[in-house]
């Protein structure tokens, strides 16, 4: 089914459209949240999340690209399971190495603020290399480890580590210049 009939029924608030959501965007959404989380059953009570959040943003919301959309909603969610399931640790690498190049008094509630960061990223990412970019987003969006993004992108593990170390510091100096990087 079409995304925009999927929308269409989601906004009427026709259930029908929730099972058309899942039957076309549950697989992705499940692998968005693997990703992230190494237990299954995390992963699999995330992309319920994630259905049920779709359900209850749409309305209002009205997304133009529906997969980018649930994607979003997904990646949100299972950062905030890892979040939750990390926080007496925090060793995880991979929230370790977000927190190095995103602002530390950054608030998911504050809406102005996250579309200020939205848009600066947006310019950021811009301005790299498509394989940069790609290696970027692999690692920091799509959650994949970065001995994958490294295969994806066609470079070795150790040079897509330097890569990513360069990107976050290019990323932390960028938001600084901007006044969005505090500590």
């Amino acid at each position: 089914m079409e995304d925009e009939k999927i929308t269409e029924l989601l906004t009427n608030r026709d259930q029908s459209g929730l099972a058309e959501l899942k039957a076309k965007y549950y697989r992705l959404i499940l692998k968005v949240c693997r990703g992230f989380l190494r237990s299954s059953e995390d992963a699999e009570e995330c992309a319920n999340d994630t259905l049920l959040a779709v359900w209850e943003r749409i309305p209002p919301d009205r997304p133009e690209n529906l997969t980018a959309y649930v994607c979003k909603i997904a990646r949100r969610r299972t950062i905030d399971r890892l979040r939750y399931n990390t926080a007496a640790i925090r060793n995880n690498e991979l929230l370790t190495e977000l927190d190095e190049c995103l602002p530390s008094g950054y608030s998911t509630e504050d809406e102005e603020e996250k579309a200020e960061l939205s848009e600066a990223l947006n310019e950021w990412l811009k301005s790299l290399d498509e394989r940069q970019q790609k290696l970027f987003t692999l690692r920091y969006f799509y959650m994949r480890s970065a001995k994958d993004a490294a295969k994806a992108c066609s470079i070795t593990p150790t040079a897509a580590t330097t890569a990513l170390a360069r990107l976050r510091g290019s990323l932390k100096k960028f938001l600084d210049e901007r006044g969005l990087f505090y500590e």
